[in-house]
């Protein structure tokens, strides 16, 4: 009744095959984790790389955003100037001067001019206290000279022409 025994060579062939066993798991464990590892790795690269992406998009959108308010602000701005100094343009035809549209509305002379300046520009300018350009007869009436001449020497008599 003995056990059946193991030879010393039956005994180290099964040891060597549970080594080999263990040496394949170890090396298939290893070459997973290797792969992890790289992926891993991989990964962090790239949430650093996003990070950066993040902060240059962030910027981006911000100079895009920064030029948008500028373009809206510069068109507010002028329509609202356009539009005051229209309504000083209109007070002057009215015949207040820009010192009496200061002083009655409590604002300064210089805005006031300012804004005058901001008036959008007619076609045909308006004259003032019967002041005429170059070419209106001195009537006051703003019509042209009779003969339609422009010039500074409209409303005289030709150069040919013999004294009245």
């Amino acid at each position: 009744m003995t056990a059946a025994r193991t030879s010393k060579a039956e005994a180290r062939r099964r040891a060597v095959e549970a080594a080999r066993r263990a040496n394949e798991e170890l090396a298939a464990r290893e070459k997973a984790n290797l792969k992890d590892a790289t992926i891993l790795l991989h990964a962090i690269d790239k949430l650093d790389a996003i990070g950066e992406w993040k902060k240059q998009r962030r910027a981006e959108l911000r100079a895009q955003a920064d030029a948008q308010l500028a373009r809206e602000e510069a068109k507010r701005v002028g329509d609202d100037r356009e539009a005051a100094g229209a309504a000083v343009e209109r007070m002057r035809e009215r015949g207040e001067t820009l010192t009496t549209i200061a002083t009655k509305h409590d604002l300064g002379i210089a805005i006031v001019r300012v804004m005058a300046r901001h008036a959008p520009k007619a076609a045909n300018p308006v004259s003032r206290n019967g002041s005429q350009a170059l070419g209106r007869n001195v009537s006051g009436t703003g019509e042209a000279a009779a003969d339609g001449e422009v010039g500074p020497d409209a409303g005289e008599p030709p150069a040919g022409a013999a004294p009245a």
